[in-house]
C-alpha cells in the first residue's frame, strides 16, 4: 500500500531492513500488516517515518517510547531500513544490527565469563546502524547497562545511527542507571501511542482484510465499541484472530457471539484483585505483604499502603469499606483521607508518581 491520508489518518508502508541473521528474533516486528496506520495521536511518528531527510539529522540516538504491542519494533526497523538505503556502503545498503536488549545482556555476560569482550564491543561499535529493542528489560542488569552506555556513547561520538526502544522514558524506569539514561535521552525521543477513535476503526478494517476475515461493518463497529480503549494494535489483531478461530470452530460466518467471545478473551481483562495490588506495591517498595496490611504507622508503610488503597479504588469496583477492611480493618474515613492525600502527593512527588505508574503497568500486563 502506498502512503495515503484520509480524515486525519495516515497510512504508510513499513520498510524492513536485511538484518544480521543471528541477531534476528522471530518476534521482531510481528504485526501482520505491512503498513502503519497513524492518526492524530501519532502525528510525530508519521512525520518522521515518511520524512525524505534522515531522521538522524534531528537527533541521535533515536528513542522510541510506547506500550508493549504499539509498534515500536516495527517503526524502529522501518527507520533502520530507510537509513540503510540512504547511506549505502560500496553500493549496497548499510548493515543493520538488531539486538533485543535482554539478548545483549546475555551475550555481554557470556563474553565476560569467557574473558572475550573485544569482539562484542567491536561488533556494536562498528555497526553502521544499531537497533536495541526493549531497553526496560535490562533494568535489573547494571553491568550490562554500563557496557551498553559506553557503546552508545562511542557510537554517538562517531555519528553512527542508533535506535533504542523502551516501554517508558528510561528516566522513569526503575533500575535503569543514570549513566545509560544520560546516553539515550539526549537524541530524539518519539512517543508512540496506541490507536484510538477513527484510527482504531480503520486499523480493525485493514487487519480484518489482511487476515481474510469476512466480517460486516456493524460487527466491526461493535468490536471497536466493546474492546478496551487502551488496547495496543497487537491486541486488536489478537481479537480479530479470535473471531477467525471462532468462525472455523463453529463453521459459521462472524456473528455477534463471535465478537463477544473475542472481547471476553482479549479486550476485557478480569478485575485486578486487592491482593494482587497489595502484593505488587509491597514488592515495589521491598516490603512484606503482612507489613502493608498491618496497623503500623511507620512513614514508609503509610506511604506504600496509601498508594495501594488509591490503586484499589482506581482499578477495582471495591468500596471504601472493602478496601479498608482488606488493609487492616480501617474505616471508610481513613481510606478516603489516605486516597485524597496520595492523589495530592502524586501531583508533586515524581518518585511516588513513578511508583504508581510502574505498579499499574505491571498489574495491567499480567
Amino acid at each position: 500500500m502506498s502512503t495515503t491520508e484520509q480524515s486525519g489518518v495516515t497510512v504508510f508502508p513499513l520498510e524492513r531492513p536485511a538484518l544480521r541473521p543471528r541477531r534476528l528474533r522471530t518476534s521482531a516486528g510481528t504485526l501482520s500488516l505491512p503498513y502503519f496506520v497513524a492518526g492524530e495521536e501519532n502525528r510525530l511518528v508519521s512525520f518522521v517515518a515518511r520524512s525524505e531527510s534522515s531522521v538522524f539529522d534531528l537527533g541521535n540516538p533515536i528513542l522510541l517510547v510506547g506500550s508493549t504491542g504499539c509498534g515500536k519494533t516495527a517503526i524502529a526497523l522501518h527507520l533502520a531500513a530507510r537509513q540503510s538505503a540512504a547511506a549505502p556502503v560500496d553500493g549496497e545498503p548499510s548493515e543493520v544490527w538488531y539486538y533485543a536488549a535482554i539478548d545483549f545482556a546475555r551475550q555481554y555476560a557470556e563474553a565476560v565469563a569467557a574473558d572475550d569482550l573485544p569482539p562484542l564491543r567491536t561488533e556494536i561499535d562498528e555497526a553502521a546502524i544499531l537497533v536495541i529493542d526493549d531497553l526496560h528489560l535490562i533494568a535489573d542488569k547494571p553491568a550490562a547497562q554500563e557496557e551498553l552506555a559506553l557503546r552508545i556513547e562511542s557510537r554517538t561520538l562517531r555519528r553512527l545511527a542508533t535506535i533504542v526502544t523502551c516501554r517508558r522514558l528510561p528516566s522513569e524506569v526503575r533500575g535503569l542507571k543514570s549513566l545509560l539514561v544520560s546516553r539515550v535521552l539526549p537524541g530524539l525521543t518519539i512517543p508512540i501511542a496506541n490507536p484510538c477513535g477513527e484510527t482504531r476503526q480503520l486499523l480493525l478494517r485493514e487487519m480484518a482484510l489482511h487476515l481474510g476475515l469476512d466480517i460486516d461493518a456493524d460487527l466491526l463497529e461493535k468490536l471497536h465499541e466493546d474492546l478496551d480503549r487502551q488496547l495496543p494494535a497487537r491486541s486488536l489483531e489478537a481479537a480479530l484472530k479470535q473471531i477467525a478461530l471462532w468462525c472455523r470452530m463453529n463453521d459459521l460466518p462472524a456473528t455477534i457471539d463471535a465478537v463477544a467471545a473475542a472481547v471476553a478473551t482479549v479486550g476485557k481483562a478480569e478485575e485486578v484483585s486487592l491482593a494482587s495490588i497489595a502484593a505488587a506495591v509491597a514488592k515495589y517498595f521491598q516490603l512484606k505483604l503482612s507489613e502493608l496490611r498491618s496497623s503500623s504507622r511507620k512513614q514508609n508503610l503509610v506511604r506504600a499502603r496509601s498508594l495501594a488503597m488509591l490503586l484499589g479504588r482506581r482499578m477495582t469496583t471495591k468500596s471504601m469499606h472493602q478496601i479498608g477492611d482488606y488493609f487492616g480493618g480501617r474505616d471508610h474515613t481513613t481510606v478516603l483521607h489516605a486516597i485524597r492525600k496520595t492523589e495530592s502527593l502524586l501531583e508533586e512527588d515524581s518518585d511516588l508518581r513513578r511508583a504508581a505508574d510502574e505498579v499499574t503497568e505491571k498489574l495491567l500486563a499480567t
